[in-house]
């Protein structure tokens, strides 16, 4: 059954398996049962999986059908609508248009509720098939819940409506317009000429998820999301080795404080230990019960921290084997860590719109930061433990006092959300990626814009500078990592 072929009500309550009359409650909690169950992506077999997307679709045109019938028997009942007895003019109180919903989704989206959300993109989609922007977070939202195959959906209508876009826009360019006379316009300011240079673009095969460069900065570390990590050597952009053995989406990587070892993690829970120079894997450890989204090492270089789906923090002895710790104060997804080890400080950015500070030798939580209006995408502290710096969801980029937890400044300039900040070695300047598909450089002391280094052909998902402040590392949904060089 396809979404051309309309259906009656009872067909929809039968698809659901329910009676007729049932409340929407119900219906809401047989159409997500079901979705579960019947979802495309646990089909390994081909035939089976397209089975499995039609009764998905079946189920998906069901649900709709009893929502949209339930809504209009609300409405004839409880009158939805409030008439002004002055002007007699009927205000509408349900979302009726695809601009409408695709706020309500990202509203619930901010505040994690993934599931619904992803149901109002898909309202937004119906009523604007060539929504762009709703494919996009609808897709993003697919990824957090761990259905790939969605949201790689997702992405290629996003990336072929965009193309489509472009086409249409040459094709009015070329056009030839009727000249009208007008003043001589005024001279342009000249704008200044960035010192930073693209030197080499690097290709992966899927979305590079997070990138990390090692202490000595000599090597990068990228990893993708077909489950592959690639080593290149940073001034050559030579391939070292490709570490293969995740078998789930891999969310982050972190190198060890002496530059030996490389951790990764992702969607299966797992942390994966990596020997830099042979590019062998060491040791594969279960630590978290779900999907990690950030992992960094300890000073000792045995100790590291990660933060992920189940909401908590988790402190893990690689030597001993052993989990150590877990702290819980988070109400969501911790999606970054930053950690300053000479005086003990992590910090943790969360879902939630919050960042915690935490002192690891009392384990306990210093500060609470409250100011985002979004996800905090990720946190960075500052080379003299000072300043720390986090990227949201909201779009913009704050500065903030560790000791006090004290707002310092907000940096404004990017279009959409921030994914990824870092700071330079010499603390002057800060680093930002987000998925406007812009880096750009941020004066410390100032909080004034420096530079935008260039731009990805999509979202920028993380950055990283390298330890002598001349270079910057960016990573994307493009598929590609770029470094960037400061040429003076």
């Amino acid at each position: 059954m396809s979404d051309r072929s309309p259906i009656s009500i009872s067909q929809a309550y039968q698809i659901l398996g329910l009676q007729p009359g049932a409340s929407f409650e119900e219906v809401k909690q047989a159409f997500r049962q079901l979705a579960k169950t019947c979802h495309p992506d646990s089909c390994l077999d081909p035939q089976a999986k397209i089975t499995a997307e039609e009764k998905f679709k079946e189920i998906n045109q069901a649900y709709e059908k009893l929502k949209s019938h339930q809504s209009n028997e609300k409405n004839s009942q409880s009158s939805p609508t409030s008439t002004n007895p002055n002007t007699n003019i009927k205000v509408n109180v349900n979302p009726t248009s695809a601009e409408a919903f695709y706020q309500r989704a990202m509203e619930k989206a901010q505040r994690g509720k993934y599931s619904e959300a992803i149901e109002d993109f898909t309202q937004a989609i119906r009523l604007n098939p060539n929504y762009i922007e709703a494919y996009k977070f609808r897709g993003l939202a697919c990824a957090k819940l761990g259905y790939e195959n969605r949201a790689n959906s997702d992405e290629r209508n996003a990336r072929e409506l965009e193309l489509k876009l472009k086409i249409q826009q040459r094709k009015t360019e070329s056009k030839p317009k009727t000249p009208v006379s007008q003043p001589e316009p005024a001279p342009k300011p000249k704008t200044q000429v960035s010192p930073w240079q693209c030197i080499h673009t690097l290709k992966h095969t899927n979305w590079v998820s997070s990138i990390t460069i090692s202490p000595d900065g000599q090597t990068i570390a990228s990893a993708d999301s077909d489950e592959n990590i690639k080593l290149w050597h940073l001034e050559t952009g030579n391939l070292l080795y490709t570490l293969v053995g995740h078998t789930h989406s891999i969310k982050c990587v972190a190198f060890s404080p002496d530059g030996e070892t490389l951790v990764s993690a992702g969607n299966d829970g797992k942390v994966f230990l990596w020997q830099v120079s042979t590019g062998k894997l060491l040791e594969t450890v279960k630590v978290h019960p779900s999907a990690i989204y950030s992992i960094v090492f300890g000073a000792d270089g045995e100790t590291i921290f990660s933060g992920g789906k189940d909401n908590t923090i988790k402190v893990f002895h690689l030597g001993m084997a052993q989990l150590l710790n877990v702290f819980k104060g988070h109400a969501n997804y911790v999606n970054s860590l930053a950690i300053f080890p000479n005086s003990q400080i992590l910090v943790s950015g969360s879902a939630d719109d919050r960042i915690k500070i935490w002192n690891l030798q009392t384990q306990k939580i210093l500060h609470t930061l409250i100011g985002h209006a979004g996800w905090i995408n990720s946190v960075a502290i500052s080379p003299d433990g000072k300043t720390l710096a986090s990227g949201s969801h909201d779009q913009t980029i704050k500065l903030w006092e560790i000791d006090t937890g004290k707002l310092i400044t907000t940096l404004v300039g990017h279009r959409n959300s921030v994914w990824s900040v870092a700071f330079s070695s010499d603390g002057q300047y800060l680093v930002s990626g987000a998925t406007d598909c812009t880096v750009k450089l941020w004066n410390v002391s100032t909080g004034e814009p420096l530079y935008t280094l260039g731009s990805h052909k999509d979202w920028v998902y993380s950055v990283a500078c390298s330890p002598n402040s001349k270079t910057v590392v960016s990573s994307s949904r493009d598929m590609t990592v770029k470094i960037w060089r400061y040429e003076s």
